[in-house]
């Protein structure tokens, strides 16, 4: 289950029953001890929870237990998330979550009364709820006669999409979402009849329909606010998003029309190849492409790289720079929903943490929390662009004495396991003891080797599974390395 719905589900022995199947369902078989270790409970609560979910799971799930312990079973190659459902509504976050989606306020009363909860346990379990609304500069009120939600509008659905992004596949809160789906479907289909599709993250967009359209049906708009209407993007996308949302029985007008352009527009996928229309629209969008380009020429000036003309890092500087032309408010606004994202060690890119800091200060608003999260951002795209045109980031040496086909064939293959990111070269061990200092990260040897000033990872003839292990170990820092 994703962190945040889990910190909005405010009843302990709940969470603790959604993390015990969690770990059911990363081991093959785990026991009751064992799992209480990972919990941090008593094996008699696990026992008591084992009973519990047995009750409730649905047809094609099991929970098998023999003398060797536990195990989560289903009859089809089905995903785990399915079990959720079951535990949505037993919570009363949840619950006063989705009641808050479709609703400006609800009744304190009907809700205390439909949950039977006292008008204090409502308002402990919104004290919690708050504590994961406060990032988004939003807040659940509760009175003796209403609840409701304080804040923006445009943030509290920043909210609702980075909450059920992972669930926009639910009935829970999208009832009959495959229906819905469609329509969002069909309006790509004629995006690319009309010549102007885009490669795009489709659920992404989905569940801002979903929930731009569950928004306005409740009347809660969002306020308005300055943008262009004659901004050439918008102009393009404008009568298919009207039609889109018209089947859904909603008229778009103003703000909320380009609103959803944007949210339109952040699905977006990056490494676009372009229509032919796309690309004439993005004459209108020069000056930025312009800036784009010179930022990366710098790089690349840097770096000795070529990413101009390998990579498409241009073309997305320039799509990230347009999101912050087409609505200053929205660009700063949507930052909230990456919050999470994760910056990464890239000791390759040190030699231009000035450049990237000079370019997004003079591109980007100067608020802190954006200039931020715009830098990880950046760093992402510049980081795949460079690893793109050059991914060797680290150098293998393989000292290995054997019959000559044997060998050739296992550093074949140890090439292969060890990616497209490590060069692995042969080197003679008459070679190596000439050299006073070795150029390489590491080595793979089955030859005994003195002194080097690298880690030796040593292997048998036939590698084992251990020996491989330890490599594997060795190379997991090159790949998702987090700071």
């Amino acid at each position: 289950m994703d962190e945040m719905m889990k910190k909005c589900i405010t009843e302990k022995d709940l969470l603790r029953q959604i993390l015990l199947l969690e770990t059911l369902a990363n081991y093959q078989q785990i026991t009751a001890k064992e799992l209480a270790a990972l919990l941090h409970t008593t094996e008699r609560t696990i026992f008591s929870d084992i009973i519990s979910i047995r009750q409730q799971l649905p047809d094609n799930w099991s929970l098998a237990a023999d003398n060797n312990g536990l195990s989560l079973q289903a009859t089809d190659s089905l995903p785990v998330s399915q079990l959720w459902e079951i535990f949505f509504p037993q919570s009363i976050g949840i619950s006063l979550l989705k009641a808050l989606l479709f609703a400006k306020e609800i009744g304190t009363q009907a809700f205390t009364q439909e949950n039977g909860i006292s008008l204090e346990t409502l308002r402990r379990h919104t004290l919690k709820i708050n504590q994961t609304l406060v990032d988004f500069s939003i807040r659940i009120r509760v009175t003796a006669s209403k609840i409701y939600v304080d804040g923006s509008e445009i943030n509290l659905r920043l909210f609702y999409h980075r909450l059920l992004l992972p669930y926009t596949h639910n009935n829970y809160f999208f009832s009959e979402y495959t229906i819905h789906e469609s329509h969002y479907y069909d309006f790509l289909a004629v995006l690319g009849k009309q010549a102007i599709e885009i490669d795009v993250e489709q659920v992404f967009g989905t569940c801002w329909f979903f929930i731009n359209t569950i928004r306005i049906k409740a009347s809660c708009r969002i306020d308005d606010f300055p943008f262009d209407t004659s901004d050439r993007f918008f102009g393009l996308f404008q009568q298919p998003l009207l039609s889109l949302y018209e089947k859904e029985g909603v008229y778009l007008e103003t703000s909320e029309h380009f609103f959803s352009f944007y949210c339109f527009l952040e699905s977006w996928n990056y490494n676009n190849l372009w229509s032919p229309l796309i690309q004439e629209a993005l004459l209108s969008y020069t000056p930025i492409y312009a800036q784009a380009k010179d930022f990366v020429d710098s790089i690349d000036d840097a770096l000795q790289l070529a990413l101009i003309q390998q990579t498409r890092l241009v073309d997305n500087l320039t799509l990230l720079l347009i999101k912050v032309q087409e609505s200053g408010k929205l660009s700063v606004k949507f930052q909230l929903e990456y919050q999470d994202i994760r910056d990464f060690n890239y000791p390759q890119l040190a030699a231009i943490d000035t450049l990237i800091q000079s370019f997004i200060d003079t591109h980007f608003t100067k608020t802190a929390n954006l200039q931020q999260s715009i830098a990880l951002t950046i760093r992402l795209l510049i980081q795949q662009a460079r690893l793109q045109a050059d991914p060797i980031i680290a150098k293998g040496l393989f000292v290995f004495q054997g019959e000559p086909a044997w060998k050739v064939y296992l550093l074949h293959e140890l090439k292969d396991f060890l990616g497209r990111r490590i060069a692995l070269e042969t080197v003679e061990p008459g070679q190596l003891d000439a050299t006073s200092s070795v150029d390489a990260d590491f080595i793979l040897s089955n030859f005994p080797i003195e002194a080097a000033d690298c880690p030796i990872y040593y292997l048998s003839m036939v590698p084992t599974k251990n020996e491989l292990s330890q490599v594997t170990e060795l190379i997991q820092s090159y790949y998702l390395n987090y700071r």
